[in-house]
């Protein structure tokens, strides 16, 4: 009983709603007061869209107990799917790992090592679908680099897509981020993307479904 309360408790005290979505919030206390006074329909409407965003800005805790024991593993960046694994020409990264986010996935984005933030860069684009390949380079997409102790290099890109308009970056140049911890988000369908060294041996196939923070993708190799 207590576990189940514990549970609910975390589940809305870190819900993002309360801070990404409160545009949100107004839209949905505008349709329940024009429910209430006037029109039923909107009351409904109203609910509907209040739980659906309660789920979709879900952030549940994750742990990689494999971390735990070897700092030198990879651990995925975002829920999603893998829709890509590709050899890339590079002077600083050989491999791409895409991941396609849909609408249900959650969509906070998370270090995949621990280091420090060398670079965030922000690009304008289009929002084409999200799955397409053609996304990575021509959508809307916001970049950090991160620099492990030993010096390696690691990109994360988030990508916007056709529902997914708004890009949320928490950390800056110079933070540290710790593995698994949570540095960004996107709003409503997207695609994330992780570049890495040829040091990196990966482990997961395309296909795969994926869970940000707790499933290894790789191993760095010293």
């Amino acid at each position: 009983m207590m576990c189940t309360l514990s549970f609910i408790k975390n589940y809305i005290t870190n819900n993002l709603l309360w801070v990404e979505g409160k545009s949100l919030l107004v839209i949905i206390v505008g349709l329940g007061l024009l429910g209430y006074f006037i029109v039923s329909l909107f009351l409904y409407a109203a609910l509907f869209l209040f739980l659906f965003c309660f789920y979709f800005f879900r952030n549940p805790k994750r742990t990689c107990k494999e971390l735990l024991t070897d700092s030198s593993l990879l651990v995925c960046p975002a829920d999603g799917r893998v829709v890509a694994i590709e050899q890339i020409d590079d002077s600083v990264y050989s491999q791409k790992i895409a991941l396609f986010l849909s609408p249900l996935d959650v969509h906070v984005t998370r270090a995949p090592v621990t280091g420090k933030i060398i670079d965030v860069v922000y690009h304008e684009g289009e929002f084409a679908m999200a799955f397409l390949p053609k996304s990575s380079d021509l959508n809307e997409r916001n970049d950090i680099v991160i620099q492990m102790h030993n010096g390696t290099l690691f990109k994360v890109r988030q990508i916007a897509g056709t529902i997914a308009r708004v890009i949320v970056c928490w950390v800056k140049k110079d933070d540290q981020v710790i593995a698994g911890s949570c540095y960004g988000m996107i709003k409503f369908g997207s695609r994330v993307e992780l570049f890495v060294p040829r040091s990196v041996t990966i482990t997961i196939k395309v296909g795969q479904k994926v869970y940000g923070g707790q499933t290894v993708l790789g191993k760095v190799q010293s």
